[in-house]
């Protein structure tokens, strides 16, 4: 499978869009991670539901996953994926946190999933999917132009 990343900020031509993920910085340009039972840190995210929009679909999930709440955000790529089966997009977003909640109980997993902030720099000491380097400092540029 191969993951071909594009810089783009529009998604109206990509189908199917099966992943809506954001890279969110807190108000000191942190970057959230959240760990649940895959037991690997990642970014949080997921698949939308029917009739969600893409901004809907990472609000939601932000909430899901990591119970944090955005205040602006925008594209900034996709991941095509490549396997056997058609060509697949997941969007990425940078946002910005407004809100830090309580953590609860993630609905999908039945789980609370672990959550922590680190410095841009420190993103891949967690995070180990090398293709997220041109995502990640996308996300970093939106952020300090914001």
């Amino acid at each position: 499978m191969a993951f071909i990343w594009h810089k783009d900020t529009n998604f109206k031509h990509l189908n199917p869009i099966t992943q809506v993920y954001g890279v969110c910085f807190d108000k000191d340009g942190n970057i959230l991670i959240k760990k649940g039972l895959s037991k690997e840190w990642n970014i949080p995210g997921g698949k939308p539901e029917s009739n969600e929009t893409p901004i809907q679909t990472l609000k939601r999930e932000l909430e899901e996953e990591a119970d944090v709440e955005i205040n602006k955000c925008q594209m900034i790529g996709y991941f095509e994926v490549l396997s056997n089966n058609p060509i697949i997009h997941q969007l990425r977003f940078a946002c910005k946190i407004k809100a830090v909640n309580k953590q609860t109980i993630d609905p999908a997993k039945n789980i609370i999933n672990e959550r922590k902030f680190v410095k841009p720099n420190e993103f891949f000491d967690y995070v180990k999917i090398e293709n997220y380097r041109p995502m990640i400092d996308e996300a970093i540029k939106w952020f300090k132009n914001k």
